[in-house]
């Protein structure tokens, strides 16, 4: 997940001090929100994945796009800005070892111990695995299996950010160049450039990369992934201190509301045609990128109007459990699946049970992991401070 967003100076009497961005916090907390309950969507949907419930809604498709084609895409913009945040005065090796013991150790920790209990269930659930748990875990890491891949299920998220991050720290070896490529952005950002060239940008990256290629979650091969994620990762690292950039998201809220709200209505009755995918998927393509940016610009215009402030104690406890419970929160949903299914509640009781023991038992782990020292870092939580 994103890490926090941290300080911008502050402007004023008080220039050089720090403060936090706390609107950009309250958006990654409201994303990783709304991705748990993305994920207790697909539970539901007609989309194969990892494991289902007995009741399967076919309008869910249509549930699922309100939010699947920009969330992911703000998480990763915010992802850059806390790192060109967190980057200013330090040292490109300095960034690195910083976000390496942050990402790897919960990386490496959730692949070995989080995703098998996902990938087992849903091999038995699928009828492909019929033996125990420690059997598959032979087999998952066994050379034979390991030389094919193992799988990363929602941790691709944390493999993505470490690969941008390893893209975006050589910038700060060289300040001019950085310079550079954000006076550039800024400049084609003005007025409504900032609404309406990014907004060309998704439009042609979604009508030619996602038509031919899809998207595969795999680092390797996921080229509209790429052009998508990586592109608002770096638009992040470069504009993250550039003020006028983020005053122009404030500017352009309500244009970009209305906008935002045309396209996800457009959107929905292509999703419903007979002829939604007409035209080589062109217009479908379109709209959903369009929708896809306005609403990015939507969310964080609003957030910087009504959500910049002092940090409070719930923004704090909020911003610190957020990782964490990323990292725990889809092992916690397909076993609580697994084990609820069988008793065949109604629909409504039973997806309710879901987002209850989903949020609940992830922070729970939370809560617990961060007493606990040794294993603070696997869950990508920094050290306690050693005692004075």
């Amino acid at each position: 997940m994103a890490p926090p967003v941290p300080q911008a100076p502050e402007q004023g009497p008080k220039a050089g001090a720090v403060v936090r961005r706390t609107d950009l916090d309250w958006v990654r907390v409201g994303a990783f929100g709304l991705l748990i309950l993305y994920h207790v969507g697909l539970v539901y949907s007609p989309y194969d994945w990892h494991i289902r419930s007995a009741h399967i809604f076919d309008g869910m498709r249509q549930l699922l796009l309100i939010t699947q084609p920009w969330r992911l895409t703000l998480l990763f913009l915010i992802s850059g800005a806390a790192l060109g945040f967190v980057s200013t005065g330090r040292t490109a090796l300095s960034v690195l070892r910083t976000r390496a013991a942050r990402l790897v150790p919960p990386l490496v920790f959730g692949v070995v111990v989080l995703v098998p209990i996902q990938a087992w269930i849903e091999a038995r659930d699928k009828g492909s695995w019929s033996a125990g748990y420690w059997a598959w875990m032979i087999q998952q890491f066994s050379p034979e299996q390991m030389a094919d891949g193992l799988p990363v299920n929602h941790l691709w998220f944390v493999v993505y950010i470490c690969a941008y991050t390893l893209v975006a720290i050589p910038l700060l070896a060289w300040p001019s160049l950085t310079r550079a490529l954000a006076d550039g952005l800024e400049r084609a950002l003005r007025g409504w450039g900032l609404l309406i060239c990014p907004a060309l940008y998704l439009i042609a990256a979604r009508v030619w990369l996602y038509y031919f290629e899809g998207i595969t979650n795999n680092l390797v091969d996921d080229w509209y992934n790429h052009a998508q994620s990586l592109a608002a990762f770096l638009f992040g690292f470069l504009l993250a201190r550039r003020e006028a950039v983020w005053d122009g998201f404030e500017r352009l809220r309500w244009p970009a509301l209305v906008v935002a709200a045309g396209a996800l209505a457009l959107a929905l009755v292509q999703a419903v045609h007979p002829g939604g995918g007409a035209f080589h998927e062109v217009p479908r393509n379109a709209v959903f990128a369009l929708d896809q940016w306005a609403t990015i610009v939507a969310i964080l215009g609003f957030a910087r109007r009504w959500l910049r402030g002092p940090q409070t104690p719930l923004l704090r406890y909020l911003n610190d459990a957020v990782f964490p419970c990323y990292l725990a929160h889809q092992t916690v949903l397909v076993v609580a699946v697994w084990l609820i299914r069988p008793a065949r509640l109604p629909a409504a009781a039973e997806i309710a049970s879901l987002v209850a023991i989903t949020f609940a038992v992830s922070l729970l782990i939370y809560e617990a992991v961060r007493r606990a020292p040794l294993i603070r870092p696997l869950w990508g939580l920094k050290p306690l401070p050693r005692p004075a």
